[in-house]
């Protein structure tokens, strides 16, 4: 069973996220901020991550480099989502890290969502 690791600071849309994913057979772990989402990363690293980019202790372009210096975590990917636009600078900025797989509107359409999802992790 695929392992998720959600990190975001929104409460309903984790909840929603989670319960469309766990439906479908995945197992699902949330973590309400960026450091918990690194601990959680350390204790048992999932097959992919979920990040938000506005949380309120680490913002997501700080916890993909956290994940991104360490080796045991370098090669786990990440799709950031967003409710903001995101510009061309901050494209940029985050395809240097080297976790980054894409990006994802929230709220998003679960099914392209998971079809992102399951192509991410049938390449690892």
């Amino acid at each position: 069973m695929p392992s998720i690791l959600m990190i975001d600071d929104d409460d309903d849309f984790s909840g929603l996220t989670s319960e469309f994913f766990t439906r479908r057979g995945y197992r699902i772990e949330l973590a309400a901020g960026g450091r918990t989402g690194l601990a959680k990363v350390a204790a048992a690293q999932p097959d992919l991550i979920l990040l938000d980019i506005m949380m309120p202790d680490m913002n997501g372009i700080e916890v993909l480099r956290e994940l991104g210096s360490d080796y045991d975590t370098a090669g786990i990917p990440v799709l950031v989502m967003s409710s903001r636009n995101i510009d061309e600078g901050m494209q940029k900025m985050f395809a240097q890290e080297r976790n980054f797989r894409g990006f994802v509107p929230k709220p998003p359409n679960f099914e392209t969502l998971e079809m992102k999802v399951a192509g991410l992790l049938r390449g690892r």
